[in-house]
Order: C-alpha cells, then sequence, then structure tokens
C-alpha cells in the first residue's frame, strides 16, 4: 500500500547550525527548504528532514546507511572532510574501520554532531 508513495526520513538535532553544516557542508546533500523547525535534505530523492529537538535520543544502532560502489574511496573522501570512522573492539573490523558481512557486503559507521549513528554499505 505504501510503497507507491516516497519515504522521508528524519535525524534529531538540538544545534542546527552545526548539524546543517554535517549534512550540507561535510555529506554534501542539497537543502530543499528550511525553517525555524528543521531543514529537508535530498538524498538522492529522498527526504531527509532534520528536526531541531530540545534533548536528542540516539538509537544504540545505525540509523541510516548510505548504499555506495567503493566504500574506501568514499570513506576517503569523508576522512578528508573530517569524518571519523567508528572502530569497535572485537568486530573484525579492517584498519580503515570496515567490517564484512559472511555474505561480503561492507559497512562502515560514523557518527553526526548529535551522535546518530549513520554508516556507510557496499553490497557484494
Amino acid at each position: 500500500m505504501l510503497g507507491k508513495y516516497d519515504l522521508m526520513a528524519f535525524v534529531s538535532t538540538a544545534d542546527m547550525a552545526v548539524g546543517r553544516a554535517f549534512y550540507e557542508g561535510v555529506l554534501g546533500l542539497t537543502v530543499r527548504q528550511a525553517d525555524n523547525y528543521g531543514v529537508v535534505f535530498d538524498a538522492n530523492g529522498v527526504r531527509l528532514r532534520m528536526s531541531l529537538v530540545r534533548e536528542v535520543v540516539v538509537a544504540p544502532y545505525s540509523v541510516m546507511s548510505w548504499v555506495v560502489p567503493d566504500i574506501h574511496a568514499m570513506m576517503g573522501e569523508l576522512v578528508s572532510r573530517g569524518v571519523v570512522f567508528e572502530k569497535y573492539d572485537g568486530f573484525g573490523q579492517d584498519e580503515s574501520g570496515v567490517w564484512v558481512a559472511p555474505d561480503g557486503t561492507q559497512v562502515a559507521w560514523f557518527k553526526d554532531p548529535a551522535g546518530h549513528l549513520l554508516s556507510l554499505t557496499h553490497f557484494v
């Protein structure tokens, strides 16, 4: 039923200027609209609304992932823009922070300024 409609994703921030600078300037998302309550970014045709909240509640898992054709190349570009990738003890990630699933899918995690866990995914 809802599969024929566009999806809009949400992320929260307590500091709109810092959040916008990250999603627009660091991640390279285009702003579609902005108001006093949030900013809507274009994430390759998907609307991503960053909403202003008093207190950010961070989930203990990834809230968004970008599917990329070359995870290491994208990581290099993001690192050059100041992104730090997460490394977890005992998780078996490579030196750059990439974890490889049993089927060969590659995943790397990073956080936005509010602490939301984001990721890059490369499917085989």
